[in-house]
């Protein structure tokens, strides 16, 4: 064998051993890993609205439901994720002792404990029966209304979603903070910032989780605020949090220590290119969205024993999105998916403008994925259908 081509061949194998030794050890993406085995249709009638933003999937009498906080009529709607019925509806009892100003986040702790949520502080957290009636509120937040820059500093912008749900444990419920204070607008506030709450609500107190931090990856550089936002599941004695602009995963025990950092990165994420700060002309803004892949939540199926890791990708500008509400729906998105291990399994893109990715859960049946994206042209307000896929 010529001496050259040798030498080549010998190069050529180290660079692609390098090459996997710096990704995912044997990533393949396996297109039939997900099959799709149906759909389910909701109802909604004149006082629902299609485009529901609060859910949790909930057990009550051996039947799995979909419960979905009901903005438009004040209410608790009540999905039976087999046939699509609406069971029950409990509507939530205004009451001039325990005043709600607005439905913001929920969470459903058993049949007869729900607490609700105010926006933009802890103060104002109820605790509703079975019945929609408020049982107690809890105001634990300590407000210094000394000047209006002490007063933003001591709100808890608490992020209640259901991408980032208020998990309650063992009288304690566990936040997530947004901050109100823009985290992202310099190094000093990055590394002073701290996400995690927790709220004792024995002892009425609030404080912050000092092992849970803005990851050293977003240090010594300045972000776009929408790559500051993060999703934040529990599953079973771990926490787990997934940032947008992060590839990986960071994974920490019941006592808040980070165990590990997971490699989870998208294969079609590039490396973050961007120039929009807080305060940037809107069509910079609309273009760092919709051109980067970010990513956006964790959901785990314990059905399946799986985490699905969803992905915005990023595309080329078109001339309507400086004029649309909310261009990156219109982006196709895929699901990283890892075993309980968190082990690369697959990577599966779906095609934009049909699913709202951010209505997604999951259920016995599977992965349910929303046709409720305001650009599907088969959109009908007076349903939610969702398309239900299987990871096999």
């Amino acid at each position: 064998m010529n001496k050259y081509l040798l030498q080549f061949i010998v190069l050529l194998i180290s660079v692609l051993a390098c090459s996997e030794k710096d990704g995912y050890s044997g990533k393949k993406t396996f297109d039939g890993s997900f099959t799709n085995v149906g759909q389910l249709k909701l109802e909604i009638d004149s006082i629902s609205d299609f485009n529901f933003t609060e859910f949790q999937v909930i057990n009550e009498e051996g039947m799995e439901l979909l419960l979905v906080m009901n903005r438009v009529n004040f209410s608790f709607d009540f999905y039976d994720l087999e046939t699509g019925e609406k069971l029950k509806r409990i509507d939530i009892v205004k009451d001039e002792k325990f005043p709600i100003r607005a439905l913001y986040g929920f969470f459903y702790h058993n049949s007869d404990s729900i607490f609700l949520f105010d926006q933009m502080q802890l103060n104002g957290i109820s605790l509703l029966n079975g019945n929609g009636e408020v049982i107690t509120q809890f105001s634990p937040q300590k407000v210094d209304r000394t000047s209006p820059q002490e007063w933003m500093k001591s709100l808890v912008n608490h992020y209640s979603r259901a991408n980032n749900m208020t998990i309650y444990e063992h009288g304690n419920l566990y936040f997530s903070d947004m901050s109100l204070n823009g985290f992202l607008n310099s190094d000093e506030d990055m590394k002073a910032f701290r996400p995690a709450v927790r709220v004792d609500l024995v002892t009425n107190e609030v404080s912050r989780i000092d092992q849970i931090t803005v990851p050293d990856f977003y240090h010594g550089k300045v972000w776009p605020i929408g790559l500051g936002n993060y999703s934040r599941i529990r599953q079973g004695n771990l926490w787990i949090y997934s940032w947008s602009a992060l590839d990986s995963l960071l994974i920490f025990d019941n006592d808040w220590n980070q165990l590990k950092s997971v490699y989870a990165k998208s294969e079609f994420a590039k490396p973050l290119k961007y120039s929009a700060v807080s305060g940037s002309p809107n069509d910079i803004e609309i273009r760092e969205i919709v051109t980067q892949t970010t990513y956006y939540s964790i959901i785990y199926d314990a059905y399946r024993e799986v985490y699905y890791r969803f992905v915005t990708i990023g595309r080329e500008m078109d001339d309507s999105d400086l004029v649309d509400q909310f261009p990156q729906m219109k982006n196709d998105f895929s699901i990283i998916v890892l075993d309980k291990d968190f082990n690369f399994l697959t990577e599966k893109r779906f095609p934009g403008k049909i699913h709202k990715p951010y209505n997604s859960f999951v259920g016995k049946n599977g992965l349910y994925l929303s046709r409720t994206n305001s650009f599907y042209e088969g959109l009908n307000e007076d349903e939610v259908v969702l398309d239900i896929y299987r990871f096999d």
